[in-house]
């Protein structure tokens, strides 16, 4: 009986860190309503908990589609800490709006192979985005 419960725990165990991986990809952000430029992130696990999915701005642009060489934020997270939730969502994160410094909660769900919709929200207040995959 000990030996069973023990492989059952075991096999919950080694499945939860199996399908726990993080998500990965480069996504186009939607143009940003105050400057209108909007950026690549590229997604993968967290640096401080490869179970966490998280998200760093790896190129920005202004809105005449010109690359911002020396962007401030480049390198820094735009999204952090996504718990996969269930086959397509993430939850449980953070994502910072550069543009204003806020940070929301933030879920995360992927809508097809090339889109992604991302959402922040303060207390019931919620903005919603769809990111499109560059590679």
């Amino acid at each position: 009986m000990m030996k069973t419960l023990i492989a059952t725990v075991a096999c919950l165990m080694i499945s939860t860190h199996v399908f726990a991986g993080a998500f990965s990809g480069t996504y186009k952000t939607m143009p940003s309503k105050r400057s209108g430029g909007w950026a690549y992130v590229k997604f993968g696990a967290c640096k401080e908990n490869k179970h966490l999915t998280c998200g760093t701005l790896i190129k920005a642009f202004s809105k005449d589609g010109k690359v911002i060489k020396n962007y401030e934020h480049k390198g820094k997270y735009v999204v952090w800490d996504m718990k996969k939730d269930g086959d397509n969502n993430f939850s449980g994160g953070k994502i910072k709006d550069y543009s204003d410094g806020k940070v929301y909660n933030s879920k995360m769900e992927i809508l097809t192979k090339k889109k992604i919709g991302v959402s922040g929200c303060v207390l019931f207040i919620c903005q919603a985005q769809e990111w499109s995959k560059v590679k």
